[in-house]
């Protein structure tokens, strides 16, 4: 049932954004047909059978299972390049038992696309948006005056040595990372919200701002990378119509990231994108570096929608992530709930349930056993 549902949304999709069924050419550049059609259908939608993508598999088996198996996710540029596969898939995993619980695995390959343009597609798809076109054609000026945006100093030290020594040396000598994951306890971070903005003479601050300033204190980061989707926010015009990858990441530092409301200042102030409260300079090559890495899709609104389906009961970001540093991802696992997802190196679960902690209940103790041990 919910796949001929699919069958049917995804063609008007393709219809409406060609490029979701494109490839990869010589030169890593997409290349696309020019419409939709039932062949391209069949080609990015399909169901398999896959006894480990349940709700009773532990989280790093169920990433094996699905982001790390090509039958049912989209696999790295590379191999996109070499065998030809089409940037998109969209697999049904059937139930074990007829009419029971099934899952949905939707994937795009991250060279051509972000999280801004997976869910809106992936509402059009699975949610209740309408489907609305998408330009894919690249805007040559984001990437030739990609510096502005986070900063000539900021923008040299992610393409340098430092960022380099900062991800050798958490994979080779860090501690060993662990997956954690947790509901937010909205409560808690309205209350925060409140006070974080008075005391930080800031007219507001955010849910995000909130969830990362917690996260990197627990990380105790020297740098955190801190995902910001620069459309509607730079001087060169790049809008929520438009796909690709238009993502910059904002350099936070343990002063810029000691409360909400610095963080906010940061983000305040406009391109270029960087710390605002005065600090040492980012570390080089020769200096300690543990790194964190956050990234939030609560902004991007899903809620399932589809014919033959009557509940959600979980959304699960599948990601296999190298043990370099600490990262953390803000989604919404339920319907109106947020959640973090944790890859926990140095913000082991004693040091995110704190006393006074935002977090909740962890959102699936069967995925994430060892929390509830």
């Amino acid at each position: 049932m919910a796949l001929e549902a699919f069958r049917l949304k995804l063609r008007t999709v393709l219809d409406a954004n060609p490029w979701v069924a494109g490839q990869l050419d010589k030169k890593r550049m997409l290349v696309h047909p020019k419409t939709g059609s039932d062949e391209l259908v069949n080609q990015i939608l399909s169901s398999a059978k896959c006894p480990k993508v349940l709700r009773s598999t532990v989280y790093p088996e169920l990433v094996k299972a699905t982001g790390g198996n090509p039958e049912l996710a989209v696999q790295k540029g590379a191999v996109l390049q070499k065998t030809g596969g089409r940037i998109t898939k969209l697999v049904v995993v059937e139930p074990e038992q007829p009419g029971g619980e099934f899952a949905i695995v939707f994937s795009m390959s991250h060279v051509v696309a972000d999280g801004h343009n997976y869910y809106r597609i992936y509402n059009m798809l699975a949610g209740d948006a309408e489907v609305q076109s998408m330009s894919a054609q690249r805007i040559s000026e984001y990437e030739e005056r990609e510096s502005e945006w986070t900063g000539k100093t900021d923008f040299s030290w992610l393409s340098g040595g430092g960022l380099i020594k900062g991800m050798l040396s958490g994979l080779l000598c860090g501690p060993k990372s662990s997956w954690c994951c947790y509901f937010v306890d909205q409560d808690k971070v309205n209350d925060k919200k409140s006070s974080a903005a008075a005391d930080g003479g800031v007219p507001f601050v955010s849910t995000n701002d909130v969830l990362t300033s917690h996260f990197c204190k627990a990380a105790a980061a020297r740098v955190c990378m801190m995902v910001v989707n620069m459309r509607n926010k730079i001087s060169v015009k790049v809008t929520d119509a438009d796909a690709g990858c238009y993502e910059g990441c904002m350099l936070l530092d343990p002063v810029n990231y000691a409360d909400p409301a610095k963080i906010r200042a940061c983000l305040s102030a406009g391109a270029p994108y960087t710390r605002q409260t005065q600090s040492p300079p980012l570390p080089g090559c020769c200096s300690s570096c543990p790194m964190a890495f956050i990234t939030s899709w609560a902004s991007f609104d899903f809620d399932l929608s589809l014919n033959g389906v009557s509940q959600q009961l979980l959304h699960l970001p599948c990601m296999d992530m190298p043990d370099m540093m600490d990262v953390a991802v803000v989604f919404k696992p339920k319907p109106g709930k947020l959640g973090m997802l944790y890859l926990a190196k140095r913000a082991k679960p004693d040091k995110l349930k704190s006393p006074g902690t935002i977090l909740g209940d962890i959102v699936d103790s069967s995925i994430f056993p060892s929390l509830s041990e």
